[in-house]
């Protein structure tokens, strides 16, 4: 029987990665603080172990008691576009890290899986590898480059098997209306027109559903330390995708392309190569993107 922490567990990848989790009899221990909300984990909020952050208990004590013996640690404070550069707020992710790691040495810990980002390879126009050079431009990429730093020199003193996943794009349910696909199908519900660029950016969209069970694999098999790209692969022209959400959502909506221009250094292709995942884990049965898609926008239009 698996025991897994999961930080994080409330947010829109945390909360698939636990409710995947949670169908696969794995015990979840879920960090979080008192005020975080847990709608997205409402139909299986009563299969994980709650520990407050900022609770009257000391919430390293109350983990350490739960066992867990792995750790996905997937919270982040400033994933908005809005604070990406802020170094204040970023550099405070650094002091939760350090915590899990000085605990995950009293816990034994067999797996420490951290949510990396693509972003940590800066603006990119193909398809990446691992071992592509980064090259990171805002805080949020520096400050995460900075915990995989710490991360590896910890975990390899300590003899703690580490994977950090560069995640690309995901879309699915649950996602907040501030990101892409959920702000143009609420935009396509209110209004008659909006306006885009070209469109002809190409993006590896990978599915939240395929998205949690890769991390479900990750967490059940014997997998090498080290740095694993996680991206759909296939990747979806912008202005495609845009034509299904209106096709799908309202027809008469008008697609206004070319009336915002790219933005300097615009990245056109953004894809990352999981040969060197699937190498360890097997390969992934991606759903197909039109079902994913249709399903992410039957999710929002019940809403």
């Amino acid at each position: 029987m698996h025991n897994v922490l999961i930080t994080g567990a409330t947010g829109f990848l945390g909360s698939h990665i636990a409710e995947r989790l949670s169908k696969s009899d794995i015990n979840i221990v879920g960090l979080k603080r008192s005020s975080s909300d847990t709608w997205r984990c409402k139909t299986f909020e009563d299969k994980i172990f709650w520990i407050d952050l900022d609770g009257p208990e000391d919430w390293k004590e109350q983990v350490i008691k739960r066992g867990p013996t792995t750790i996905i640690h997937s919270a982040w404070i400033g994933v908005e576009a809005k604070d990406r550069n802020n170094w204040k707020l970023q550099s405070k992710n650094i002091a939760l890290l350090v915590d899990l790691l000085e605990i995950s040495q009293t816990l034994h810990i067999d797996k420490f899986i951290f949510l990396g980002s693509q972003a940590e390879y800066g603006n990119i126009s193909s398809k990446v590898f691992e071992d592509q050079a980064v090259h990171p431009v805002s805080a949020y990429a520096s400050i995460k480059l900075s915990c995989l730093q710490i991360l590896e020199t910890y975990a390899d003193l300590n003899k703690i098997n580490w994977i950090w996943l560069r995640v690309f794009s995901v879309f699915g349910e649950r996602e907040a209306y501030n990101w892409l696909i959920p702000s143009v199908i609420k935009t396509m519900q209110e209004r008659s027109a909006m306006d885009f660029t070209k469109g002809e950016q190409r993006y590896a969209y990978l599915y939240a559903g395929d998205f949690a069970q890769i991390l479900l694999s990750i967490v059940k098999s014997k997998i090498d330390s080290g740095i694993y790209n996680i991206s759909a692969n296939q990747t979806q022209e912008l202005r495609t995708l845009l034509i299904q959400l209106r096709d799908n959502i309202n027809p008469s909506f008008s697609l206004n392309f070319g009336n915002i221009p790219y933005r300097e250094n615009q990245s056109m292709h953004i894809e990352g190569d999981i040969t060197k995942l699937t190498n360890q884990i097997g390969m992934v049965d991606f759903t197909d993107f039109n079902v994913a898609l249709s399903k992410t926008i039957n999710y929002y239009l019940s809403r």
